[in-house]
């Protein structure tokens, strides 16, 4: 469906947005276009794992049926050139258990709902150059659509970017836009090489990912492996299984266990799937769940027997040795993603950088607004 171009006044990008033209995108149209998603996603600075055409596509594949989801994909064109899309869907949802709204979210989290995966690093997926200019037509044709009364970006790195958007354009005064659920997600510089990240370290932090392999392998002979594709099932077993050893619970079950399951496969089949397992002894006892994209690495999920005790830190053990052959392999960041440890906060430990991840909500309407606003001045 072709639409009227997108216009900006009023903001800085006016002249590059006047000429973007909208199209909105069915499902069959997103799922056509994997190979122009691929290109854009290249020319852009967009998370190159949370927001590829797989991870995107399989989410919405896994969990859209159950939340009743419609999309709301929206790309735009600078004459035949694909240089954005802002990809969004509507449901149906209830805020403070009373409210019935129609949110407007990105594609890859449902906000406030336990039930779906949530990913990181969400936004739009825009070239370089047409990123800010993007975000503007974005907002504009959101804003110019009555049918829904709540939009959330998030779980974004570019929160600051998108309030200053709606900032410059400029809301009705009835409408609200607050930015919450701050988080931090943590990245280690293996750009120097693994002695080198070592020597970054703090003295007990080094001990735990370095020296206490000593201590380990007095425990039987320590071994660690990169599974094959033909071990996903075996791998993601042993995961759940050590994880709710820990937590109580399984890393991944039900959907989210099939979701993984089917992105682990695809990944592998392209070599970019890391899923290693610690043996002690012969046993499992450790397994790390990580995605390679580039020189980026990400640990998505991890399990380890926690009867070893704090005497050896098997968890930081196993980071280790990913992370040295992550480092072999030319990685320069390794991401631990935001979250933290069920007693220490290990990651900010490990890591040489930070970024800072937040929600935006924008409400409108009559109560939601009245409503978020006193709540906010009463916290």
């Amino acid at each position: 469906m072709r639409e009227p171009p997108v216009m900006s006044s009023g903001d800085p990008m006016h002249e590059t947005a006047a000429a973007l033209t909208l199209r909105r995108w069915s499902v069959a149209d997103w799922l056509a276009s994997e190979e122009a998603w691929g290109r854009l996603l290249a020319r852009s600075n967009a998370d190159p794992v949370f927001l590829s055409w797989d991870c995107l596509t399989l989410w919405w594949q896994c969990f859209a049926g159950a939340l009743s989801a419609a999309p709301e994909i929206l790309a735009f064109y600078r004459g035949g050139d694909l240089v954005g899309v802002a990809p969004f869907y509507r449901r149906r949802v209830v805020r403070s258990r009373l409210f019935p709204a129609t949110s407007v979210q990105l594609i890859g989290l449902s906000w406030r709902d336990p039930g779906p995966l949530m990913s990181e690093y969400l936004d739009i997926v825009a070239t370089t150059a047409e990123t800010d200019a993007v975000r503007h037509a974005c907002v504009r044709a959101l804003l110019g659509e009555r049918a829904w009364t709540e939009w959330v970006i998030g779980l974004t790195a570019a929160g600051r970017q998108w309030c200053e958007v709606f900032a410059r354009i400029g809301l009705d005064q009835r409408d609200y836009v607050r930015e919450l659920d701050r988080m931090v997600s943590y990245q280690a510089d293996l750009s120097g090489g693994f002695a080198g990240y070592l020597r970054s370290l703090g003295q007990s932090t080094r001990r735990s990912v370095w020296n206490l392999r000593h201590r380990l392998a007095k425990q039987g002979r320590v071994s660690f492996e990169l599974l094959a594709a033909e071990e996903i099932d075996d791998g993601f077993s042993d995961l759940n299984r050590l994880h709710r050893l820990r937590w109580q619970r399984p890393a991944f079950s039900g959907t989210a266990l099939e979701f993984h399951a089917r992105l682990a496969r695809r990944l592998a089949s392209r070599g970019e799937l890391v899923l290693s397992r610690l043996r002690v002894g012969g046993q499992v006892v450790s397994v790390l769940y990580d995605i390679r994209k580039g020189v980026r690495q990400y640990n998505i999920s991890m399990g380890f027997d926690p009867s070893f005790g704090a005497s050896v830190s098997l968890g930081l053990i196993h980071l280790g040795y990913s992370m040295e052959v992550a480092a072999e392999r030319a990685v320069s960041t390794y991401d631990f993603l935001a979250g933290s440890g069920q007693h220490t906060d290990y990651k900010s430990h490990l890591s040489q950088a930070r970024c800072n991840l937040s929600c935006v909500q924008v409400v409108r309407g009559r109560v939601l607004p009245a409503l978020y606003r006193w709540h906010d001045r009463a916290r």
